[in-house]
């Protein structure tokens, strides 16, 4: 559960400094551009707490593919389709496709409970 909850902090945090880093390429003042590289640098920061929180209790050939996967799959399908209004070529969608089939098979494959794995240490 205490994963979960990480993993969805880390993709929150992760689709909000994407967000902002494409809104500062975008501008031409000095000043919006340095304040959305800010926030979206401090976004990311927020983002790397929480993916190293993930790797105190999961392998790192575990949390590293999860995270930028279910990343991947909510930058494209939340801040570039829905929010900027990007179209997608048949091959993409079938990239995306083959990510989401991977994080699946990541997920399946992870850490089940009660069980031991070398390496990883059992939370605080």
């Amino acid at each position: 559960m205490r994963n979960a909850l990480l993993l969805a902090l880390y993709v929150v945090f992760v689709s909000g400094a994407n967000l902002l880093l494409k809104l500062s390429a975008g501008t031409a003042a000095v000043w919006p551009f340095i304040v959305l590289q800010i926030g979206g640098n401090l976004a990311g920061f927020v983002a790397i707490l929480a993916y190293t929180g993930m790797m105190r209790t999961l392998p790192l050939h575990v949390a590293f593919p999860l995270t930028r996967g279910v990343s991947v799959l909510a930058i494209q399908g939340a801040v570039a389709l829905l929010i900027f209004h990007e179209t997608f070529r048949p091959a993409e969608i079938i990239g995306a496709a083959a990510v989401a089939a991977g994080v699946i098979l990541v997920g399946v494959g992870a850490q089940k409970p009660g069980e031991r794995r070398p390496g990883v240490r059992e939370p605080p």
